[in-house]
């Protein structure tokens, strides 16, 4: 089914048989059984990998750790290939909104029409477009979002309709400051993301306050950041099972000292270094099998998805267990992912492309280049 033989990252990146999208689509069905807990009551604490990481961090925080990383080493590596700020953008928008769009659409009616108590306003509401152009537009990237936009009073018994978008707007945000990253250049593009993504990192952790009023989940940002650390070197990383082996070694006696003197021996460095050298080495083996999902990324309709359809699920059947909820939810879930992707994101991601294709290109400048 595959080779466990190590490659370079940009080999990997650049070769069809990487398990990038297999990945994605695990660390989102790994986001769906932590909300089958929590929509059932079960807290993080309840759940058996979840109570293993605690205080640090659980399942669902390690999987979006995952996704930030992998997005780090890919958004970066589009601007690199064409560092051109309003064809970066185009390409950005066409990958998140047309889907959201049309989730936000399709469960926001369903929710309106058939779970709306008899004071709320209706699918043309004010309230329900203020919730639907909110998500939308990523809440504006803006610090304070208001309650309006998360939820609808009256629907589905005032919850958050789709709490799971709260993501969105930090990749969001991550974009911009790609953008901004790559319109600074000063240097060859590999060697400036380089240096500021490594500072960057580092001030993150030593120094928070340095993008404190921009970006303030570090954990997230910290893994975006790895992820063009990663990228600029690319062509020197290499991704295998020897990097895994000496990350487990190197955590075990970072566990050792801290479960003596802690309630947990976990501390979330080393929870996202190994999560995040496990992922790249899936990711860039060459995998044989699973052609289809190689070459379809369902991750984000899983994402965006999953979380409407518990909601769902919780008001027509309050009673369901765990397990119960996670299979309801993966057998109607899964089946938008891909109705998603095939006529909502792949069609848009191929036009997208085909019309930048042909859009003349200034020269890059020598700084980029």
């Amino acid at each position: 089914m595959s080779s466990w033989q190590s490659r370079t990252l940009a080999e990997a990146a650049n070769a069809p048989d990487n398990g990038f999208n297999l990945v994605r689509l695990l660390a989102a069905l790994a986001v769906v059984y932590l909300h089958a807990h929590l929509n059932t009551g079960v807290l993080p604490s309840g759940e058996p990998v979840s109570r293993l990481l605690q205080p640090v961090a659980d399942i669902s925080l390690v999987a979006l750790a995952v996704f930030f990383l992998i997005s780090g080493i890919f958004v970066t590596r589009s601007w690199m290939h064409d560092p051109h700020l309003v064809r970066f953008a185009i390409r950005r928008a066409a990958r998140l909104l047309p889907a959201l769009g049309v989730c936000l659409l399709l469960t926001t009616a369903v929710a309106v029409l058939f779970f709306s108590s008899p004071e709320a306003g209706g699918f043309f509401s004010r309230p329900t477009w203020r919730y639907i152009l909110g998500n939308f537009s990523l809440h504006g990237l803006r610090f304070a979002i208001p309650d309006s936009e998360w939820h609808i009073d009256g629907v589905l018994g005032g919850v958050g309709l789709n709490s799971s978008l709260w993501t969105l707007f930090w990749e969001g945000r991550m974009y911009v400051m790609v953008a901004l990253i790559g319109m600074a250049a000063a240097l060859p593009l590999r060697q400036w993301f380089l240096g500021v993504s490594a500072f960057l990192l580092l001030s993150a952790q030593v120094f928070p306050e340095v993008a404190s009023g921009y970006l303030w989940q570090t954990r997230l940002w910290s893994m975006f950041l790895t992820g063009i650390l990663c990228c600029a070197l690319a062509s020197q990383l290499r991704v295998g099972p020897m990097q895994v082996v000496c990350a487990c070694i190197f955590v075990f006696f970072n566990w050792a000292r801290n479960a003596s003197m802690g309630p947990s021996g976990f501390t979330w460095f080393g929870i996202a270094l190994i999560s995040g050298s496990v992922a790249l080495w899936l990711g860039g083996a060459r995998i044989t099998g699973f052609a289809h999902l190689r070459r379809r990324d369902y991750s984000y309709g899983v994402y965006i998805y999953h979380w409407p359809v518990m909601n769902v699920l919780k008001t027509v059947k309050p009673d369901l267990a765990t397990m119960e909820m996670l299979a309801y939810a993966l057998l109607i879930t899964i089946p938008l992912a891909m109705l998603s992707w095939h006529y909502v994101e792949a069609p848009v991601l191929r036009a997208t492309r085909n019309w930048l294709s042909r859009q003349p290109r200034t020269a890059v400048k020598a700084a980029q280049a």
